[in-house]
């Protein structure tokens, strides 16, 4: 079988990592506002939120499968855009581990609906010049907590209402990202954390992604991706 010929949108950070970590090197990378040099079976979008729309389009017109990791970008006509022509799949955060622990958050949230006294909430850290907030890590997190707790319904960065799940937002310093889900009770605290240690995680999902995506059409998450391989985990009472 031959190599997949993987594009990269983007030389910031996270496209930075995701070259260093192609196994068999790019295609091509190329920047804001340059071109793609050529076909490939695969392109990542690791850019900017305003250059998704023209990425697509990119995709589209060549029969091009995306996998989109910029953030804080939104296209609500993206799955009519799509409509079974491409595979598309988009994710705010590729670590595999981070969507174990969006799993492990609805279980959390399942346990905090059986008592209104344990109040689940979210705290985010990041470096300080990520310009979104919550981080889009955030709010996948968030929204698998929600899922299993259904008495809350919205989140908040504010004073919550008790239908709020409080989510707290540091920008600081150098940090890659560390995210923490947790329920805090009159006599007891459960705290979930995950800590990024470099870019690395992230990259290595972003490919995983790309050849998971090749041949499928439609759009998807990380989470479809995740479900093949994270699912039979939470199997009990028979063999794993």
């Amino acid at each position: 079988m031959s190599a997949l010929r993987i594009g990269l949108f983007g030389r910031g950070r996270l496209g930075s990592a995701i070259a260093n970590e192609a196994p068999d090197g790019l295609a091509w990378q190329v920047d804001q506002g340059d071109s793609p040099t050529g076909p490939v079976d695969v392109a990542i979008d690791a850019s900017v939120a305003e250059a998704v729309a023209s990425h697509l389009d990119w995709a589209l017109d060549t029969g091009t499968d995306l996998v989109i990791g910029a953030t804080g970008w939104n296209l609500p006509d993206l799955e009519a855009r799509v409509a079974g022509r491409i595979g598309v799949l988009t994710s705010s955060n590729f670590s595999l581990t981070v969507a174990f622990m969006a799993r492990l958050a609805t279980v959390m949230g399942r346990f905090a609906e059986r008592d209104p006294a344990r109040d689940p909430y979210l705290v985010e850290h990041h470096h300080r010049l990520k310009a979104d907030a919550p981080s889009g890590t955030a709010k996948t997190l968030a929204a698998a907590l929600m899922a299993g707790c259904p008495r809350k319904t919205e989140w908040t960065l504010s004073t919550p209402a008790l239908h709020q799940l409080n989510i707290g937002v540091v920008r600081a310093g150098a940090e890659f990202g560390t995210h923490t889900v947790g329920l805090d009770a009159p006599a007891e605290v459960l705290e979930l954390t995950h800590t990024a240690r470099s870019r690395a995680p992230f990259a290595q999902g972003a490919l995983a992604a790309a050849r998971w995506l090749h041949g499928r059409k439609g759009l998807f998450t990380m989470d479809d991706l995740a479900a093949d391989l994270l699912d039979p985990l939470f199997v009990f009472g028979g063999k794993p």
